[in-house]
Formats: structure tokens, sequence, C-alpha cells
């Protein structure tokens, strides 16, 4: 079959669709209720006898030069390839995987995109590792395309009835053919794009043919930080259109709260295919009420008044079912009641505050990009349940409908986000300006079909509190207009992060990324220097970069955000890493795959790896976001907060565990957002495990675990320490006159027989920066502290006692390391005290590293449970931990400095045969263990770069925190370490045959 292929719609700066159907609200209709009644969410656009789902193997050509696209396409005469629909090319064999953040791919030079010559050289202000102004020449470089062919047969009957196409996503844009004829155009790529078929369809064979671009002129609206990826990347559905078919579908409801009793108003505005009686039916909840009209002119009303009904909140996803018939069709709503609206500084869902404990979630997969199967999704969603995540913003497109489904089901709040982003703006032409389309008039009808889109196909979803214009774009008239019109439609609040970057600032809610805590505070106060930040509420859209080890600090935001009422909450930036598996079980980011730019491992940034193991990230914001937070005030006095919105204190039970060995449990009454100060003291005791001697706990603990009343369901577990870190007894402690037999003192450190020796590097100052070091405080890089010198300056022996004194050269600062070995009853007792003499800013940290070969495999310590820093350590709760080498590092995408724990007592290390220990003396130590050196580590890129070449174990005074610094705000100053302070190390050797 012969086409004559439309070259010129995807770069005619006047055309955004071609025939398209008007946008409409996303629904799934079946011939009547029952089997509408009887598919779940996830199978819902499946099982439908109206609806064929065309998803499969798709015949696909691939052009990598637009000019060998001929002019008249034959699709007798081309050699097919086969792909999968859904999924992206890129992933499939054609072209590569290709990241960036801020740039676009092609040169910034709107409306034009290239066309068929290659792309040419590529100007950006910015480069790869930060690098300034450059221009780019990248080689074998074009506008690529797929064409995509699908056949399909009709039967008699079917071809008789209208067919409406459904194509959920599509990047960039898409030009269809059915049948030799030329359907129409589109672009927007996560916006749905539909087509009415009829007038091409036949009887018998079908021949549907979908032309593909990787760049339109909408690709400069689709600047966002991910993968760039390519094709037919949702689902495709083929809809039969009955003679009273239902078309578009608005439900609208209004709160009514008198004298303490709420009601509730519904009415459901119909559009149909054609004429006739349409039927509600409300159910659910043991109610039931229907209400029945005829379509005037193809449209009806239907309403309910004075409705008793459970409202629809995260934490209580109650939901009825609305049955809308006609004498051909079926549609089940899930209905959520619930309003959503700002007052005065707050914001309101059903009258009453709530905070957001949020994040960003991208529709990504590590085997398929875009592509996500509806597990997946399903997946995702109750990942974010699990970890007391309650709110997803959808950046930053709207997602695969399922998402929202689902949100509704499982009770998730929802701002939903324009497919909208010119970043790349911001950095392709000088000077630079983020708004240069924002603000520009003629790309109006652009900004407001994506508002347009956005809006009246999620507009029937009770998860959805905000609308969110996009992201990253900048403010002016086209952000206005886009406002204007979604508010023209819906009550609900419109929410847009670039307006703070123009004179406007704001929308409904104020919004900004990454901003201080001191900043957010000021907010919070009212006494923000940006004004119109002071008379609404605040969201932080995006805080906590989760790039690599952390983040860090996230607990001083919310104590902000708890603290005062025009604080909504934030969503953690973000949900998953983007990354590409490979079938060896590796994975690779940005750079790895041959592009000629691209912005590294900026896209690994993730509470979640690729394959939704969750990092320590995630477990941080579990800890941080639970439903009850608790403290200890003091004897037998413990505090209640109550974070949630609509849960009381009672739908969870405290259970107090105390180290030697007290339980009690506590039925909490704290009201939401409330707090409450409860007596709390064992009432009976359980055996305690507890060792004696140097292994005994020597601090007294009490670990409350709070559980769901209704599901057993552990949410939350904290612990306190009640008492400081008991000093060892002078027993252990007392001078001896020698050391043990082999055991030496050198200029290098302590080394014991057939075991333990110093490091090549035996006292570490620096670590292997993680992604959130680029600075310490602004002037002095991490890898200042890497390249040591090191000197001996003295070393005296006497009995049983030696001490060794060092300088530590580095180029900007100079240390004097003094190190005393005591021998005492227990082993070696070792002091290490560290002075500046020159030099001035942090320390990444200070401590002793000692090596052993790799035999010594087996870890048992006394302290954290996980992955803990100064700033992000309540997660990990203290406990006897027996564990192997690999287990005491994390699998991070990109391997940096990771694993540390704080608040040990002990660690012992053992190889089968002999176990050596190393014992806090008079303050916790914090611990690393890791299976090769740091200056190895330093050099690593991928986890296949982790080979062992050892046993390293480091004992630390301090580790600065970890911070957000990635993107985001820098580690605090009260998780960091002066290099101006004199500091100590102290902690004893013990070693033992077994």
């Amino acid at each position: 079959m012969r086409y004559a292929i439309d070259k010129s719609a995807y770069c005619d700066a006047a055309i955004i669709e071609e025939r398209r159907l008007p946008a409409r609200s996303y629904f799934v209709a079946f011939p009547d209720r029952a089997s509408a009644g009887a598919v779940t969410p996830e199978r819902r656009r499946y099982d439908s006898p109206l609806v064929r789902c065309l998803s499969g193997e798709w015949d696909f050509r691939f052009y990598p030069r637009p000019a060998e696209l001929p002019d008249v396409l034959d699709t007798d005469a081309v050699t097919w390839d086969r792909v999968a629909v859904p999924g992206c090319w890129q992933f499939q064999g054609y072209d590569h995987p290709f990241y960036v953040d801020e740039r676009y791919q092609f040169p910034f030079d709107p409306p034009r995109v290239p066309r068929e010559e290659p792309m040419g050289p590529v100007f950006s202000l910015i480069g790869e590792g930060g690098q300034g102004a450059h221009v780019a020449h990248p080689k074998d470089e074009y506008n690529f395309v797929g064409v995509y062919r699908r056949l399909f047969d009709l039967s008699e009957r079917e071809a008789t009835a209208g067919h409406v196409i459904t194509f959920l996503g599509v990047a960039s844009c898409l030009d269809l053919y059915l049948n030799g004829e030329r359907v129409g155009y589109s672009e927007g790529s996560h916006n749905t794009a539909e087509f009415d078929l009829s007038p091409y369809q036949r009887a018998g064979q079908n021949e549907l043919l979908a032309v593909v671009r990787r760049w339109c002129t909408g690709s400069y609206l689709e600047c966002q930080d991910m993968f760039r990826n390519n094709g037919i990347f949702r689902d495709v559905l083929l809809r039969e259109v009955t003679p009273c078919g239902i078309w578009d579908v608005k439900v609208r409801t209004w709160r009514e709260e008198r004298a303490s009793r709420v009601r509730y108003r519904l009415r459901a505005d119909v559009t149909l295919a054609g004429g006739g009686e349409v039927r509600a039916t409300l159910r659910g909840h043991d109610l039931e009420r229907a209400s029945e009209t005829s379509a005037g002119n193809g449209r009806a009303t239907l309403a309910f008044d004075e409705l008793d009904v459970l409202e629809w909140t995260a934490e209580t996803p109650n939901l009825y079912g609305l049955y809308l018939e006609t004498g051909t069709e079926c549609v089940l709503l899930r209905v959520g009641f619930r309003e959503a609206r700002v007052d005065g500084r707050r914001f309101l869902v059903n009258g009453r505050p709530v905070k957001l404990h949020g994040v960003n979630h991208h529709d990504t997969s590590p085997t398929a990009g875009y592509t996500m199967t509806p597990a997946e999704i399903e997946r995702d969603v109750r990942l974010c349940k699990e970890h007391n995540i309650d709110t997803i913003r959808t950046s930053h497109y709207p997602p695969d409908p399922l998402l929202l489904e689902l949100c509704d089901e499982l009770g998730v709040y929802v701002i939903d986000e324009a497919d909208l982003e010119t970043h790349g703006a911001l950095v392709g032409k000088f000077p630079a300006r983020q708004n240069r389309l924002t603000d520009d008039a003629r790309w109006r009808p652009r900004y407001l079909d994506r508002a347009e889109r956005l809006f009246e196909r999620d507009k029937l979803h009770p998860c959805v509190i905000m609308w969110s214009l996009g992201n990253e774009a900048g403010g002016g008239c086209n952000a206005d207009a886009m406002y204007e019109l979604i508010r023209s439609r819906s009550d609900l609040p419109v929410h847009y992060e670039g307006a703070i970057h123009s004179l406007r600032r704001a929308y409904d809610v104020g919004s900004e990324m990454y901003a201080t805590v001191e900043r957010v505070r000021s907010v919070g106060e009212g006494s923000s220097t940006t004004r119109r930040l002071n008379d609404r509420p605040y969201l932080l859209c995006e805080y906590a970069h989760a790039m690599g080890v952390g983040p860090g600090g996230i607990e001083d935001y919310w104590e902000q955000i708890y603290s005062y009422d025009a604080l909504m909450g934030g969503c953690v930036w973000e949900m998953v890493d983007h990354a590409v598996l490979h079938p060896d079980g590796s994975y690779t980011y940005g750079g790895d795959h041959g592009e000629w730019e691209h912005d590294g491992n900026f896209c690994v940034d993730g509470l979640f790896y690729p394959d939704r193991t969750p990092s320590t990230g995630a477990r941080i914001v579990r800890h941080c976001y639970r439903p009850l937070r608790v403290r200890h005030v003091g004897g037998d006095w413990f505090r209640l907060f109550n974070a949630t919105g609509f849960t009381p204190g009672d739908a969870f039970t405290l259970r107090f565990e105390w180290s030697d060995g007290g339980v009690a449990e506590v039925v909490p009454d704290v009201d939401p957002l409330r707090h409450a100060t409860v007596l709390v003291q064992p009432t009976s005791h359980e055996a305690s495990d507890e060792g004696a001697g140097l292994r005994r706990n020597r601090v007294r603990l009490v670990t409350v675990i709070t559980t769901r009343r209704a599901t057993g369901e552990e949410v939350a577990r904290e612990q306190f320490a009640l008492s400081g870190l008991e000093p060892l007894g002078e027993t252990g402690l007392a001078r001896v006159a020698r050391f043990p037999e082999g055991c030496e003192v050198t200029g290098d450190g302590l080394v014991l027989p057939g075991s333990m020796r110093p490091a090549a590097t035996p006292v570490l100052l620096s670590r292997a920066a993680t992604d959130n070091d680029r600075y310490l405080d602004g002037r002095c890089p991490m890898e200042r502290l890497y390249d040591c010198r090191r000197e001996v300056v003295s070393t005296v022996s006497g009995e049983g006692s030696a001490e060794v004194v060092t300088r530590l050269v580095y180029p900007h600062h100079r240390f004097l390391c003094t190190t005393s070995y005591e021998a005492v009853r227990a082993g070696v007792l070792v002091t290490t005290r560290l002075h500046c003499e020159r030099g001035r800013g942090d320390l990444p940290r200070f401590g002793v590293c000692y090596r052993l070969d790799d035999l010594w495999d087996d870890v048992e310590y006394l302290g954290r449970n996980g992955e803990s820093y100064r700033d992000m350590c309540e997660q990990a709760q203290i406990e006897r931990v027996r564990c192997h080498v690999a287990d005491m590092t994390e699998p991070n995408i990109r391997p940096q400095e990771s694993g540390n724990r704080m608040d040990c007592q002990y660690v012992t290390l053992s190889n089968g045969e002999r176990s050596v220990q190393l014992t806090a003396v008079d303050r916790p130590f914090e611990l690393a263990v890791k299976a090769y050196s740091d200056e190895g580590l330093r050099a690593m890129r991928h986890r296949e770069d982790e080979v062992r070449t050892g046993t390293y174990v480091t004992i630390q005074a301090f580790q600065m925190g970890i911070g957000t610094g990635s993107c985001g705000p820098a580690t605090r100053p009260e998780y960091r370490f002066s290099c101006k302070d004199d500091h100590t190390l102290r902690y004893l050797v013990s070693w033992e045959h077994m």
C-alpha cells in the first residue's frame, strides 16, 4: 500500500495538530453494568469488549537519516523489523539511550528543529562537568524517523461502526495513516492523542501506519531531566463507537458543611456520540441513588443532592461507583468525595489542613525507558504507601492514566503536571533567559494545548488535589494563560514553581525548589523577602535531592513544616533512579552509550534503585514521613505528634521496648496534627540477650515500634538513648608492662600478628566523594584532601607504651597527628589526636584505617543497623548486627562513599580462626568496613568496578553529614567539623583465637 508521507507538520510552528479529536476524560466503556463492574483497574483497558488493545509486536522501520524516508512510502516494498509497542526504540536496538538534564539535544533556535540535514554545531552556556560556554559538533546526529505498521481486522459489523484510536503516549510526534490515507497529526509526547478512523476503515484487513520523529516543534516544550526516548511508549487502544456511546464525562462535587454536618452534591455532565436516555447510579458504602434523563443535543446532566457519604482522602480512600448507562454502553467511574482548596495560608483537604509527604515520580523502566507495565505502575504506588509517601508530583508530565486510577484506589494525593519544560532555553542562547518561550505569545497555543489536555484527560480523579503548569520554564504570559484556562474549568488550586522566577512569583500556592531550611522557616513565619510567598500556602515541589548517598538533612525541613500552618510539605527529588539495565545485570547512565553530550549520573537520583529495591534514601523518607512521631522528653515521659491529617492516634499501637528487657504498649490518644504527652513505664519484662564484658550494650535504649491496629503493619520504628555511653571499666584498661607477643608499633601504626595492619593511608581526613560532596564549604573541593604526604616526625617507645607523631601535608592544609599506644589488660588502648597547623574549612572525617586480607569476612558490631551519617541516622537503630563485609556498603549505581555506621560501641572481624575487636572507650565511634580502599573507590564508576582487594576497617571520630549538595543545599553547619579544632579518637584493640 502506498502513502504520501507528510514532511512538514512536525516542523511547522503553526501546526500543533491536524484532525486530532478534542481532549476528553479518560475512561473505558463496557457493553453493560455487569461487565464494567467485574474488571480491576489494571485490566480495564484490556478486557472491555468495546476496546481492542493494539499493543504487541508491530512492524517497524528505522530511518537513521530522515532523507531516506521516501516521499511516497510503499509498505509492500519495505523490509520490516519487529518491535514491541508500547516501547522506546532506544531500548530495542535503534539509536541509543541519551541522557541530558538542562540542554536540548539539538541547536536552540526556536521554532526550528532539524529536518533532513545533519544536526550541526550546538551552542550551550554549560557543558559536561559544569564547564562553561562551548560549541559541540556532534557526528551522525539526525532527526531520526521511526515508521510503525500494525495490521488489524474488522468484521462486517465492526466496519459499519465507528472507531476511535487512542494513543496514550508517543514521543515526539505522530503522523497517522490508515489504508493509504492520512488520518492526522499530533504532538505532545505524554498527552493522549485520539483520531476518528471511521472514514478510512474497512471490513477485512486494515493497515495502520504511524510515523514518529525524534524531534518536532513541540520538543522545545519537552526539555525534561530524563533519558530522551522516542517511540509509541504507551498503549494504543481501538474503541468502537456505539450509537449511544459516551464520549466525555465531567463529574463535579460540592462539599457543604452546616451545623457540623457534611453533605455533598454531585453533578455529572455527560456527552454522547448520539442521543438517547442516560441513567446514573451511585453505589457504595450502603448508599444507592439513581437518576435518569434524556440527552438533548447529545448532552445530559444528572445530579444528586444531600449525599451523606464517606469522604475521600489519601488516608481514607473511600470510593463510590458511579455507573453511567445508555442503551449501548456503561461506564463505571470511581468517584471520591473530596474538596481541596486554599484558605488564606492553609491548604485544606475536606476542610482540614494536611501536610503533603511527597515524592516526584517519573514513568521510568531500566529495560523499557518511558514504558511501564500495569504491574510496574501498581508496584510504584504500593511502594509509596509502604514508605509513608502520601503525595506524588507527576514530574514533569501527565502519567499513564493507570497511575491515577491506582492513586484513587489506594490513597495517594497527586499534583498532576503538564507536559511542559523549557529548561534548555536557559542555556541555549546568550543572554540566559529561562522564559524565552513562556513569555513569547507566539507559543501560547502550544502552552494552552498542553494545559487543556492535562485537565480534560484527568479531571475525573479524586486523587488530583492540585494542577501544575509544568516545570522549569520560567514565568510569563503563556503560563498566565494556562492558569486562566485551568481555573476557568476547575476549582482545584494551581501550582507552578517556574512563576517564582517572574514578577508574578506564585499562583494559588507558592513553590520553590531546594530552598534552604532558613528560607523555608522565613516563609513559614511570613517574613520571606519574596512577599508573595507570605500570603499563601507554600510547597517544596522539589527538595532533598536523592542522588547517591542521602538525602541528608531531610528531618530539618520537617521540623519547620510541622511548625507552621503555611508550609504544606514537599516532594523529594525523586522516586527512582534512571539507568539502563543490560543483560549481564549491569547498569549504565549518561555518557555510557556514546552520547555526544550528557550529564553523567545526574539521572541516578532516586530513593529506589532502578529495580525498585529501596536505598537508604527510601528508608530515610519512610522514617521521616512516619504518621506518629515520638520524642523522649525526660524520665518516663514521651511527647507524641500525630503527623496525619485525618487518622486519630488510636488507629495505631506504640510498642516500647527497653534494652534491659522492659516492654509496654500504648494506644495513643492524639488528634491529627496535634501533640500529646504520655507517661510510659514498662508493664512487663522480656529476656534480653545482651552480652557480657566488652560486648554488652553500654547505652540504655528504648525502641518504639508503631503499627496499624487494623492490619498489624509496622509503619515506623524509632529509638532513643536514655543514657550516654558507659565508659569502659578500669579493669579492662589497667596498664600492663608490655605489649602482647607479636604486637608491634611502627611508624605507620599498630600491627597485629598475621592479621591487622595499618592501611596504605592509615589516617583518613577525606572520603571518596559522594554525589553530594561538590564542595565542603564553597572554597575547598573534596579533592584537595586526597593527596597527602605523610612525614614521621618522631617515634618513642617505652615500657608497654609508644607514641608516633606524624605530619600530614596536603596542598592547602597541614596537620600534626599524635598517636599513643598503651598496653592494657584487655589489649591495646589507642589514642589519636589531630591538630591543624595550616588550612581552613571543614574536615570530611577523622578516622584510622586498618587492612586485613579478604578472608576476614565476618563482621559483628553494636551500632546503627544501617547506613547512617550525622544528618541521616535516625532511620537506623542501635542493635547488634552480624553480617559480611559486602553487606557494609550500599550498591549505588555509581560507587561512592557509603555504608557508614553511627554510634558504634564495638566491631569484631573474624576469619573463622581468629578475631579482632575494636571497642569504643568513652564515646561511640563511627564505623566503615569496605572490601576496597578509599583510594580504589575514588576511581570506580560502576558497580562492576567494585573488585575486592582486602578488608578495610575504619574507626572514626566523625564523618561530616551528607546534605543534598548535588542539586540542593550543602551540609548544614551543625553536621560539619572545622579543621581548626583539635580532634581526638580513642579505642581499644583486642584479639583472640577462636
